[in-house]
């Protein structure tokens, strides 16, 4: 089998249908699975984070999701610069905990729910449940 032309995607966003209807989806977690983009639980773990222009989304709609890079991401509660985030019930971003799979490292501090701070979305991974690894 043969490939010509450039098989990386060196995009930072992908372009997914909604699996169900997103209410004001921008700068959530998103989540993506064999039904499509979905904001992203507490439970599961993010692919990235939906770009500002995400509004209401009617299912089988296009969803831009950012995937890498430094980009903005609404919290879910006050966290710090630096802090490991992970994604809440609501697929707002929080300080990640207790195993959570990690999808971000917060640029900016935030003093409060819903503010949109800049991230580096890196997805470094799942964090260490509480009394693992030290």
């Amino acid at each position: 089998m043969s490939y010509f032309g450039s098989i990386i995607n060196n995009s930072a966003t992908i372009i997914a249908k909604a699996s169900a209807k997103i209410t004001d989806g921008a700068f959530l977690a998103a989540t993506l699975t064999e039904n499509g983009v979905a904001v992203a639980k507490a439970s599961e773990t993010p692919i990235g984070i939906m770009v500002a222009e995400t509004g209401t989304v009617e299912a089988g709609e296009e969803v831009t999701i950012q995937v890498k890079d430094i980009g903005l991401a609404k919290v879910g509660a006050a966290v710090n610069a630096g802090d490991i985030l992970a994604a809440d019930a609501n697929g707002k971003l929080i300080k990640a905990t207790n195993g959570a799979f990690a999808v971000a490292v917060a640029l900016d501090t935030a003093t409060a729910a819903d503010q949109v701070i800049q991230v580096q979305i890196s997805k470094p991974g799942f964090t260490a449940a509480a009394g693992v690894g030290g």
